[in-house]
């Protein structure tokens, strides 16, 4: 595992388990929540291009995977801290993922693109779980 991935897993741990707190009414840990999340959606979105250096996809892919990815770490922050605008976020994560999915499959020869799809199918399981608690528990 690299820095870069270190990086990301260390944040993307702290978001999730915050999230989980935050179910549970821990106190304070919705500053988890927006810190790990801003930071990622940074990550992600800005610094895609160094997040995924080291494997060889092109530049497109990496721009589209790190913007629905971003946006994707930004419904997971909107929907757990209860803010507006998490549906529309989450209607642009499930169209923006399955088509990382798709261009993952398209490319399927080349190992590098199986990092995308690892995490694409992992957000958007996560996603439909947390869209689904907050859509059905009101």
């Amino acid at each position: 595992m690299h820095k870069r991935q270190l990086l990301e897993f260390t944040l993307l741990t702290i978001l999730l388990l915050s999230g989980i707190c935050v179910n549970f009414k821990v106190p304070y840990f919705k500053y988890g929540i927006a810190f790990s999340g801003f930071f990622l959606g940074i990550l992600y979105f800005n610094l895609g291009f160094w997040l995924f250096a080291k494997f060889s996809i092109s530049l497109v892919n990496r721009i589209i995977a790190g913007l629905f990815f971003a946006v994707n770490i930004l419904d997971w922050m909107f929907c757990l801290l209860n803010w507006p605008l998490w549906n529309l976020y989450a209607i642009i994560s499930f169209i923006g993922l399955p088509l990382i999915i798709i261009i993952c499959v398209i490319n399927r020869q080349k190992t590098d693109y199986k990092q995308l799809l690892f995490r694409s199918i992992f957000f958007l399981i996560v996603l439909t779980m947390i869209y689904s608690y907050r859509r059905f528990s009101s």
